[in-house]
């Protein structure tokens, strides 16, 4: 019977080919030591972690991250998945959003947006579509996330998925956004309108005009903020409604101070209308914007600036 090809080999020859063999067979690089490494007190021991990280990403080894999102430490499950969305493979970027499932969900104590560890908890989507709209357009993302979505059962996880579909920023999932607007859940509408303010598109402004008028104030409040960046037509005339009719006058204040940032022949004459019907406890707010935008103070009477306005003076707000 032959020997086996260590046995036929001297002793020292052998030792040193049985090392070789078992060094081949070792398990692949730990991600959880090589991420609580980063930390290590040790400066040698904190760049050696690093170096090694780099070249996983270098050489696409996405399995090292993929086997670390089942690791019980949860930053670690997070700074996997933000390593796994630096690799360019087709395999890495599959198992990246594969994330994006209901099912693959998990509560992760980081901040999806900045990158960065946090106490509360968030949906892991989020981070996953942050990372992929990052990185480029992936047009698979999108149905991935919306896989099963109409089908969620708790508030929470219909949430999360308005808030992957606004960090994805596809507008492929507007529709289903617009859906969400109309959930009985006043959370449920939160999440939506939130992540409709991530959208320039008309259909988006035309859900957000329809929750301008929403019951619940908070719904109100959530549309203000997400007009609160933009400076267009459509947007200024959902604020004007706001400014005219919303039952809290805080509210209505708030959209007058968005407004006054905008440009045209019919700013100032909107908010010299408004001292004919705005509440006794945000009328100082109108008097205020008024004399920022016409450089006047001619007091809380509506007849005095329409006097004014009437005789043909302007403003560099409407030039």
């Amino acid at each position: 019977m032959r020997r086996s090809w260590i046995g036929r080999m001297g002793p020292a020859v052998a030792i040193a080919a049985a090392a070789l063999w078992s060094a081949s067979c070792a398990p692949a690089e730990n991600a959880d030591r090589l991420l609580a490494d980063l930390v290590n007190p040790d400066i040698e021991v904190r760049q050696e972690a690093a170096d090694k990280l780099e070249a996983i990403v270098q050489s696409n080894e996405h399995d090292v991250f993929v086997r670390a999102l089942s690791s019980p430490n949860l930053l670690v499950r997070a700074q996997s998945i933000v390593y796994l969305a630096r690799m360019g493979s087709p395999q890495a970027r599959e198992a990246l959003r594969s994330l994006l499932a209901v099912e693959r969900r998990m509560m992760l104590p980081y901040n999806p947006v900045r990158l960065r560890p946090q106490s509360e908890p968030t949906d892991s989507r989020i981070l996953v579509a942050t990372l992929i709209q990052r990185t480029g357009p992936d047009p698979q993302a999108i149905t991935r996330l919306l896989a099963g979505a109409e089908s969620e059962q708790t508030i929470d996880m219909l949430a999360g998925t308005c808030f992957a579909v606004g960090a994805l920023k596809d507008p492929a999932g507007i529709p289903f956004l617009e859906r969400a607007a109309r959930h009985p859940e006043p959370a449920a509408v939160r999440a939506a309108v939130q992540a409709l303010g991530q959208f320039t598109g008309p259909e988006a402004l035309a859900a957000l005009g329809t929750a301008s008028t929403h019951a619940v104030a908070e719904v109100r409040a959530d549309v203000l903020s997400a007009l609160s960046a933009r400076d267009d037509a459509a947007a200024a005339a959902i604020l004007m409604e706001v400014g005219r009719r919303d039952p809290q006058p805080d509210l209505r204040a708030s959209a007058w101070q968005i407004l006054s940032r905008f440009k045209g022949d019919d700013i100032v004459p909107y908010f010299i209308d408004r001292l004919g019907d705005a509440p006794a406890s945000v009328r100082p707010t109108v008097v205020e914007i008024l004399g920022r935008l016409t450089g006047q103070n001619l007091g809380p009477e509506r007849a005095a600036w329409a006097r004014y306005w009437s005789s043909g003076a302007r403003t560099a707000a409407t030039r």
